[in-house]
């Protein structure tokens, strides 16, 4: 049985991750000024192209996929995930957020309450970023196990404040999460959260949801790696003219599966957001569909023989795929996808890598069953069988 204290006693092997402080500076001899963790790939670094062809024009903003909704969701997301620092103090050995089998205790709780809600399956992506941009703006590293002592009702806050959103006309109360939340904290207790509060009350999650919405200020429809994910497929289908639709659904089953895989067992993070998931995961995508070849994404930084192993080791059942379009297309190819998504090759190309690293280590951690599932290129558990590209229009 794992003990949530002695994951933060025993973890020299990791690295250390900035962790925003609420409104702390600690003692000077355990504190060292840094700079705040820079994203891996810059704001700067999203540029939308800008598109010459009305008809594309008026059919991006038809499907509610237009260019303005690329940027906006792009400063969305960097305010989201901008750790709230003390005046740039951060502790030397921050601890790396939740450990990571209660964090997917806690993801697992919020997508059963969900599902008990009648909540869309998008709402777990959405439970699951505001949950990691929370505990980034507010988990004190000198105090890390507090942050676990109110994890039920934090979690139950995060569902309930989503099923507001989702039905304004739905009374939704905070005495019908306690039940739920109660028998979270009692599993979280026999995982070894000894410090963990069993007795949940509505007074507790009322309290605990007014602070989450203090903390995000009030900025809870942030874009997810779901809906990234979505739109960029979307667009693509769009600038092709349904070419490519019944390859591109199976490019966008698979990044939600994917997706799910990785934000169940790695946090995401100022260096790891949303975005440039949602981009790896359509450029590896687009490898396995055989639309594009393997060194077309190749990052600069690694050799051949380094990306090819690393394609390996994430797809075993495809390891050498055939780029099924003809090389004098594919110059096109990777423009679209550039214009899809809003940025230059060389970024794809490095959210690739990020993507693939990532999705390495969630396999390595997942249940082998899961990723026997993945490795067939199945959709994810619960998502609708219709496609994104098949003339449905999306949310603005």
């Amino acid at each position: 049985m794992r003990d949530a204290s002695a994951y933060y006693q025993n973890r020299s092997n990791r690295g250390p991750e900035a962790v925003a402080l609420e409104g702390k500076i600690l003692p000077e001899a355990t504190t060292t000024a840094v700079k705040a963790p820079e994203p891996v790939i810059g704001r700067d670094a999203w540029k939308t192209k800008e598109l010459k062809d009305d008809a594309v024009i008026d059919a991006l903003d038809t499907q509610c996929v237009s260019n303005e909704l690329i940027e906006d969701w792009t400063m969305r997301e960097a305010k989201a995930f901008a750790p709230a620092l003390a005046a740039g103090i951060v502790h030397e050995d921050a601890p790396p957020g939740l450990p990571p089998h209660v964090r997917m205790a806690a993801l697992t709780y919020m997508m059963c309450d969900a599902q008990r809600l009648g909540l869309q399956h998008t709402s777990w992506f959405e439970a699951a970023t505001l949950l990691d941009t929370y505990h980034l703006k507010t988990m004190d590293p000198t105090d890390p196990l507090h942050s676990i002592e109110s994890l039920p009702a934090t979690c139950a806050a995060l569902v309930s404040i989503l099923k507001k959103n989702d039905c304004q006309a739905t009374l939704v109360g905070p005495a019908g999460f306690v039940p739920v939340a109660c028998r979270f904290a009692e599993c979280m207790k026999g995982m070894g959260c000894d410090t963990v509060n069993v007795e949940v009350s509505a007074k507790m999650i009322e309290t605990r949801e007014r602070h989450v919405l203090q903390v995000l200020g009030w900025r809870i429809k942030v874009p997810t790696t779901e809906s990234w994910c979505t739109t960029f497929v979307a667009r693509y289908n769009i600038i092709t003219q349904n070419l490519l639709a019944p390859k591109l659904h199976w490019v966008w089953q698979r990044c939600l599966f994917n997706a799910r895989l990785i934000i169940m067992q790695r946090q995401l993070s100022t260096e790891r957001p949303p975005k440039v998931l949602a981009v790896g995961l359509l450029g590896l995508g687009l490898l396995a569909a055989r639309l594009l070849p393997l060194k077309a994404l190749q990052p600069p930084q690694i050799a051949s023989e380094e990306w090819e192993d690393l394609y390996k080791l994430i797809h075993a059942q495809d390891p050498h795929p055939q780029c099924e379009i003809p090389e004098k297309h594919v110059s096109n190819m990777l423009e679209v996808l550039t214009v899809a998504v809003g940025a230059d090759l060389e970024v794809i190309q490095k959210c690739c890598h990020v993507t693939s690293l990532a999705m390495q280590d969630a396999m390595r951690d997942a249940p082998e069953s899961l990723v026997a599932r993945d490795s067939r290129g199945l959709p994810a558990r619960g998502a609708p069988l219709h496609a994104p590209i098949a003339g449905k229009q999306q949310p603005c």
